[in-house]
């Protein structure tokens, strides 16, 4: 039987039972895998328990007593999700986002993604729910054909989630420079259509946010893969970091910056500055003030604003940004 296969069938074998299954029940349902009596039967069994743990499925031993017999169970309680208790409309909503992602034909979690709409189609009937499920059903019936970006990210995922040191090759943003890092992962974002990971940098001695598309050559750690390389920092939360804006990420110490908005301003370009941004009125027009930690990055992004916004300082930033402009105009001249 192949490995895969295998693991489902104990894995579903163990849910269906209604009280802990004994060894030998095991061996018996599993006689080409875990049978005979040799020590290899149960190595063999606690490496497809690791196995099993790693996709989220705890197999635990429960000691028994004079009511229950010991032996191996899968606890529903923690195996289920608990009932979302979504109202159609929200449900609908999952549809169309999930059907939207995999149409997309790049989402790097498709398959699981598309596994969850199937199971979401039998709780409730919302409206594309039928298609939805008939979407995800055709996706699972396709060939896998993940590209070398899903690779990477997946990759980093299982690296995440073993707690497992990566070394990096990295091309930096400025002249593209080439970086050889190690990098303890802490989590993984989506942000703009992009990937980002971060964690902490060994070469900086900080913590690092990396876009995926520039890490050119990844490689885990191979040692002791199953046992953690380090302990994430609880004072660097993953919610903080995927929420900065460019200018946030950290490439020289903080700069206090004043942007002046010219009226009628949107609210989508009021957002468009993040939420740590602090508005004051100044006549007609309004004052975004901010601190920024890569002043490249807010440069760029009032520059795209166009006539819509100015940078009022500080001054180097500002005589940055009329010489970005100056040498567009002599490029277009």
């Amino acid at each position: 039987m192949q490995k895969a296969q295998r693991l489902l069938d104990l894995a579903a074998f163990l849910l269906r039972a209604a009280e802990p299954v004994s060894w030998r029940e095991i061996q018996e349902q599993f006689a080409d895998d875990y049978g005979g009596s040799g020590e290899a039967a149960i190595r063999k069994f606690e490496r497809d328990k690791a196995d099993l743990l790693e996709l989220a499925i705890p197999i635990r031993y429960e000691p028994g007593d004079e009511d229950l017999t010991a032996g191996y169970l899968i606890d529903k309680d923690e195996f289920y999700l608990p009932d979302l208790k979504l109202p159609p409309e929200d449900l609908a909503m999952l549809y169309v986002a999930g059907s939207a992602a995999l149409a997309s034909g790049s989402f790097p979690y498709s398959r699981d993604l598309a596994h969850a709409m199937n199971k979401l189609s039998f709780a409730a009937r919302a409206p594309g729910a039928s298609e939805a499920a008939a979407l995800a059903t055709h996706h699972l019936s396709r060939p896998d054909t993940a590209g070398t970006a899903t690779s990477l990210l997946e990759e980093l995922s299982r690296a995440v989630a073993m707690k497992k040191r990566v070394r990096l090759t990295y091309a930096g943003a400025e002249r593209r420079a080439r970086t050889e890092r190690d990098l303890d992962p802490y989590g993984l974002f989506q942000k703009g259509g992009a990937w980002f990971v971060t964690g902490w940098c060994h070469l900086r001695k900080a913590q690092r946010t990396f876009h995926l598309a520039r890490i050119e050559r990844l490689t885990v750690n191979p040692k002791a893969p199953r046992t953690p390389d380090f302990t994430p920092r609880k004072d660097l939360p993953l919610a903080e970091v995927a929420t900065r804006e460019t200018w946030e990420f950290t490439v020289h110490a903080p700069q206090r910056c004043r942007v002046r908005l010219e009226p009628p301003v949107s609210p989508e370009v009021l957002a468009s500055f993040g939420p740590r941004a602090r508005l004051k009125e100044d006549g007609a027009a309004t004052v975004v003030e901010l601190d920024a930690t890569n002043g490249e990055g807010l440069v760029r992004h009032v520059l795209s604003l166009a006539d819509r916004a100015e940078l009022l300082s500080p001054r180097p930033l500002r005589d940055r940004a009329r010489a970005i402009l100056a040498d567009l105009a002599r490029r277009v001249a």
